[in-house]
């Protein structure tokens, strides 16, 4: 008997502001959002290698009430503790994330904190293998987070953050819906001061997000459209990013923001991810490329429709291809993509040692992506074959 079409979507309601000058756009924004005392999250880098920081405090006027620019990679988890006592002297009724990825993750984790007070691991998502998610109870009253996005990563579209607990060996998860940033801002101006390896590392992060999408267990034709898109657009702008003009840079971050808002689980590329970087700190856009294509081939056998959509999607002609060599050309085309970026290629590259593989996929069987990969993972030996394959 045909089953019809049946999937859940979960929608989220944010505003967009994309310009070259986005940031002139922030007092009228926090006014929107009832906010009169703004705290600004920031890292040490950001605030020290450019003028971003300075424009939004500027933009903010006398509604900003202070700094906090102690954020770290991978968000160790002592940074909130840090983060806490300003906030507490501060007493803030909005905050302002300016920065990539873990600038982004440290403010909901404040926000999710001052909400509930207690510490993050008191909220954090627990998983059983192969797809049991454990989640929560949290409430919903939480301060409202403006979003400025420095990079082409777009954790300041997902409800998901991560923090690294060196005593645990990995990375623990929040998924606190309430946290999603009320308000992001796209700047033209402020992502061309990010340093080019970063906008193209966390680019090809983002199209590891759409390319997952695609073939995850809970993927639908909304999530598919969103996806798809933003993997063609991405394939087309990403290699004119170095050009440094400002259409290519706001499309690309369109289409990355596109990638987040079709998510719908990610898989053991994102799983195995999270601690390549948590517990060897690689950037989180270098893991993911680097072991991107090796997961596409991976799950070939599971997923080649859907891969074959992919190859599609960026421009591979595959008449006379069966599904599964289109994948098989999906996952060629993102490897020649990510080399022709001149992003690193192997994980011992980027610092991994061989005898820390197996730390990796361990703490990587405690990830939730892993539920909605295509292929299911319940023990280590699928995480080891792509980890020694990417090595």
């Amino acid at each position: 008997m045909h089953k019809s079409l049946t999937y859940n979507y979960d929608s989220v309601a944010q505003e967009v502001v994309c310009a070259e000058d986005a940031i002139n756009s922030l007092t009228a924004i926090l006014d929107r959002l009832g906010g009169t005392r703004a705290m600004v999250i920031c890292g040490p880098t950001i605030l020290d290698k450019s003028d971003v920081v300075r424009r939004v405090q500027s933009s903010l006027g006398d509604c900003c009430v202070g700094l906090f620019s102690g954020v770290l990679p991978h968000f160790p988890v002592h940074t909130l503790d840090e983060a806490m006592e300003l906030v507490a002297d501060l007493k803030p009724d909005a905050l302002v994330s300016v920065g990539g990825g873990s600038t982004h993750d440290t403010t909901k984790g404040i926000a999710t904190l001052l909400g509930e007070g207690g510490k993050i691991h008191d909220h954090q998502v627990i998983f059983e293998p192969p797809d049991k998610i454990v989640m929560p109870h949290l409430s919903k009253d939480r301060v409202p987070i403006i979003a400025v996005s420095t990079t082409m990563g777009a954790a300041e579209l997902s409800r998901g953050a991560g923090f690294a607990d060196r005593d645990l060996g990995r990375k623990i998860s929040v998924a606190d819906p309430a946290t999603i940033p009320r308000s992001i801002v796209i700047d033209g101006q402020a992502l061309a001061t990010t340093p080019m390896a970063i906008l193209l590392s966390t680019a090809m992060g983002q199209l590891r997000v759409a390319i997952e999408s695609v073939y995850s267990a809970k993927h639908n034709p909304i999530s598919d459209s969103l996806a798809l898109g933003a993997i063609s657009m991405l394939v087309e702008n990403l290699p004119h990013c170095p050009e440094l003009e400002v259409d290519r840079l706001l499309n690309t971050k369109t289409a990355a923001a596109m990638a987040s808002l079709g998510s719908v689980g990610g898989g053991i590329n994102t799983a195995t991810a999270h601690h390549v970087g948590g517990i060897f700190d690689v950037p989180h856009g270098d893991a993911n490329a680097i072991m991107l294509p090796h997961s596409m081939r991976f799950n070939a056998d599971a997923s080649a429709d859907r891969q074959a959509l992919i190859a599609q999607a960026m421009g591979i002609n595959t008449r006379g291809m069966n599904d599964h060599e289109a994948a098989l050309s999906a996952a060629d085309a993102v490897e020649d993509l990510r080399n022709a970026l001149g992003l690193p290629g192997r994980l011992r590259d980027v610092g991994v040692p061989e005898e820390g593989l197996e730390l990796i996929a361990a703490a990587t069987l405690k990830d939730r992506s892993l539920a909605t990969n295509p292929t299911p993972v319940s023990d280590a030996g699928p995480i080891m074959q792509v980890l020694r394959s990417s090595w």
